[in-house]
């Protein structure tokens, strides 16, 4: 990172680094309150909102508003560790929350499986305690949990110079605050936007989609950990609407697909101080979030009902018309967890798995690479399938 690719009106937040004369670090700029001017399209901006409000009303509809809640989180959970070059996809790590078994499956499954956990308990915090529980506590909390099988500090700030880049630090790309800085850096993302609440001196109000626009941009910029940063940092978009008590939108799978100009974005915030590119695609984000919520609620509602008619000439109470209303939510299975879900006999479950494998609504992967698990392949490939481009 050269002084000249650092906009004018930032340098004055570079500083030295330890050993390396010709080095200099970003200490990050305090946390913006407001946009600058220019910063995002008005009409994006408008759009996303409604977006975000059309959610809202949609779920007030809904029988089962948290239908979609365990398969969007592990969904997210693939999506924001795949940005980070993991290959476990949503059925394997399905496969092995439902076999605890990772025979046969990629090696990061693991890693994977620890996002899911700490995004949930991220979501747990925040709905029970609102904006006061998103502080820099939880944030390390959730960096522990995600790293847990890492051979990393676990929840710690970084207590080394870090640069982004694959080369020498004199090459990188962006360096970083120093270890130094960083707790002063954090305190300042808690206090200014974490814990965002608008003051009596400031003319205007932050929107919530903004606000998490610049929280994510902004804990980037301090890289406050040795690994695990961009995870963390994706963390912290849905449980800022969540803190809210708003749908906990997810938008990993969008900057998974525009993966360079997601990058593109950040860097122009770090160097150039430009918000616009960032603020604009985190909108197009919720744009296509928000649609892709209601249009998979829609959907998944509609193999339940086509798998009602084809299932309803057995009892009200046997296994197969009583399990495929669950694999909506839990679209793999063993013989084991059936037998725990509806609580009957495995001898039972295994028969019923039978049934529904004949109709088609269940598939057994290959027992040798798999494990004995079953897979309702349309709710997963419907899962899979990319949301259309929003309007």
């Amino acid at each position: 990172m050269r002084q000249s690719d650092v906009a004018p009106h930032l340098r004055q937040h570079l500083v030295p680094v330890d050993g390396k004369p010709n080095v200099r670090a970003m200490v990050a700029p305090p946390t913006p309150r407001a946009l600058p001017a220019g910063s995002g399209s008005p009409a994006l901006a408008h759009a996303a909102s409604q977006a975000l409000g059309r959610l809202i009303g949609a779920m007030e509809g809904w029988i089962n508003p948290d239908i979609l809640t365990r398969t969007l989180v592990r969904r997210e959970a693939v999506q924001s560790s795949q940005i980070e070059g993991t290959k476990t996809d949503l059925d394997e790590l399905l496969t092995y929350e439902a076999t605890w078994s990772a025979d046969g499956l990629p090696p990061d499954v693991r890693t994977t499986q620890h996002y899911v956990e700490a995004l949930q308990y991220g979501l747990d915090a925040v709905r029970s305690g609102g904006r006061a529980a998103l502080d820099c506590t939880l944030v390390r909390q959730i960096h522990a949990m995600l790293m847990e099988h890492e051979n990393v500090p676990k929840g710690t700030y970084r207590d080394i110079q870090a640069w982004i880049g694959t080369g020498r630090i004199e090459d990188a790309s962006f360096v970083p605050a120093p270890p130094a800085d960083i707790d002063a850096c954090m305190r300042d993302l808690e206090r200014n936007m974490l814990r965002y609440a608008r003051r009596e001196d400031e003319q205007g109000e932050l929107t919530v989609l903004a606000q998490m626009a610049i929280a994510h941009a902004q804990f980037e910029t301090i890289h406050p950990f040795n690994d695990g940063n961009g995870r963390t940092g994706r963390i912290l978009m849905p449980l800022i609407l969540a803190a809210e008590g708003l749908p906990p939108l997810y938008l990993s799978g969008m900057l998974m697909r525009n993966r360079s100009g997601y990058y593109s974005a950040l860097k122009q915030v770090q160097l150039q101080g430009k918000w616009g590119p960032w603020i604009d695609m985190t909108y197009r984000a919720v744009l296509e979030a928000a649609g892709e919520c209601v249009s998979l609620a829609d959907d998944l509602r509609a193999i339940g009902r086509a798998w009602s008619d084809a299932t309803s000439g057995y009892r009200s109470h046997s296994v197969v018309r009583r399990l495929p209303e669950l694999l909506i939510e839990q679209p793999v299975v063993t013989a084991n967890t059936v037998a725990a879900l509806l609580d009957v006999s495995l001898v039972a479950a295994s028969k019923g798995i039978n049934e529904l494998m004949t109709i088609g609504i269940l598939k057994a992967k290959d027992q040798r690479t798999w494990g004995r698990s079953f897979h309702a392949s349309e709710i997963i490939d419907r899962l899979n399938k990319a949301p259309a481009t929003p309007r």
